[in-house]
């Protein structure tokens, strides 16, 4: 606010504001210039400028203030949709690594305009959240592993594995879990996910007896994916993460 302030007085004394403003080139010198209540072409080409630094900032930083702040500002600019877009990403991203149903709740609320595939996915997290405060996923294990299974052969891929353990008072049937490779700076590289519990697999395909049996209350069971096709860049940071994505209590029995 002092920065704008002082910026508008010395662009006010000056022969020309609007040059001077185009030499600082920053949001707060157009927005200093602008709060003169310029006219003409110079504050055409001041508001787009504005425009495009604030748009800028926005999609270089990816943080919903920044988002929030262009889609006010600029309410008709051209960049609406990308905005929106970015917005409801950056919206996920943080109510994923919250994980509360609150958390889900609020990006739904806030963000009408998230994409069909976005809004789908919170709406089953917001149940999700309900059991993931109680099924607990350990600090996932990365590591160099033979393909074939093979303890003294060569290490050509990789494995995550976590322990998924039940805290909940009922049984699950079913609960999917959901691995995440990050790049080094918590980016999404790739996702996969892999029942822990389970009936059959995606698409039907059959699944082993142990993974059919109904998690149990209490019970701690090992998950596990292994793979030599890994998305580039992971191999740097080796970074993943871990979550409960779907999950199904085992019905009740009918009261006699």
């Amino acid at each position: 606010m002092l920065t704008t302030l002082f910026l508008l007085v010395s662009l006010v004394g000056c022969a020309d504001p609007y040059g001077d403003a185009k030499k600082i080139d920053t949001i707060e010198a157009y927005e200093a210039f602008l709060a003169g209540s310029p006219r003409g072409a110079d504050k055409l080409m001041a508001e787009s400028r504005l425009e495009e630094l604030v748009v800028k900032r926005a999609t270089a930083s990816h943080a919903v203030a920044d988002y929030d702040a262009a889609l006010k500002r600029f309410p008709s600019t051209r960049k609406k949709k990308d905005l929106q877009t970015g917005r409801a990403n950056a919206a996920f991203a943080i109510a994923e690594a919250d994980g509360s149903t609150e958390a889900w709740k609020a990006f739904l609320a806030e963000n009408a305009f998230a994409e069909g595939p976005l809004k789908k996915r919170a709406k089953a997290m917001v149940d999700v959240a309900e059991f993931s405060a109680k099924v607990a996923l350990s600090e996932p294990v990365v590591e160099a592993v033979n393909l074939g299974g093979d303890p003294k052969g060569a290490l050509d891929g990789w494995g995550i594995r976590t322990n998924v353990t039940n805290n909940l008072e009922s049984a699950l049937e079913y609960a999917n879990i959901e691995l995440q490779f990050l790049d080094s700076s918590g980016g999404k590289l790739k996702t996969v996910s892999w029942p822990a519990a389970a009936q059959s697999g995606p698409g039907g395909m059959p699944m082993d007896e142990a993974t059919m049996k109904p998690l149990a209350p209490g019970e701690t069971r090992p998950w596990a994916y292994t793979s030599g096709e890994l998305p580039e860049g992971w191999l740097e940071a080796k970074k993943v993460k871990v979550m409960l994505i779907a999950a199904k209590a085992v019905p009740a029995s009918p009261a006699p």
